[in-house]
């Protein structure tokens, strides 16, 4: 790229782990809101170098282009991020929780 800020995926799958909040992701839900990509043992999308330009943050900004600045939708996609991350660790606290009380059934 030129001088233009560049989108860093650190590839924790928290968005892939939550497909199921995104219409237009909804082709690639395997029916519990993951990404049907996503291996869940080696935590990562299968398919990364060819993944749907829903995926990819650069792709995606034609659609928002017209609406805000490079930056300002570099910087709410890392937000989505952050937001992506908590909701992650909150569902793991919460499994945690409820597999200590003896109420968490697969």
């Amino acid at each position: 790229m030129n001088d233009k800020r560049e989108f860093k995926c650190n590839r924790c799958g928290c968005c892939c782990k939550n497909i199921g909040y995104v219409e237009e992701a909804a082709f690639l839900n395997r029916g519990d809101g993951v990404c049907k990509y996503y291996d869940d043992v080696e935590k990562k999308c299968i398919i990364y170098e060819f993944r749907p330009e829903i995926c990819r943050v650069d792709k995606m900004y034609k659609r928002f282009k017209d609406k805000m600045s490079w930056d300002e939708y570099l910087d709410l996609s890392y937000e989505s991020c952050d937001k992506l991350r908590e909701l992650e660790k909150n569902k793991s606290k919460s499994i945690e929780e409820a597999t200590e009380r003896g109420n968490y059934f697969d």
